[in-house]
């Protein structure tokens, strides 16, 4: 299984989704997150997942 490492760019776009949402529901912002950090926890498993 493969690292995956968060650049400090992608932690900082992650704050700032997370920012943004929250501002209205900061449940729904938890729940964008955390589905996009699942997302990219598939790449581990599957290096070239989306490429053709």
């Amino acid at each position: 299984m493969a690292e995956l490492i968060w650049t400090a760019e992608a932690e900082r776009w992650l704050h700032d989704i997370y920012t943004y949402i929250a501002q209205d529901n900061p449940q729904a912002a938890a729940k964008v997150v955390n589905g996009i950090y699942q997302k990219a926890q598939l790449l581990r498993e599957f290096l070239f997942l989306g490429y053709k």
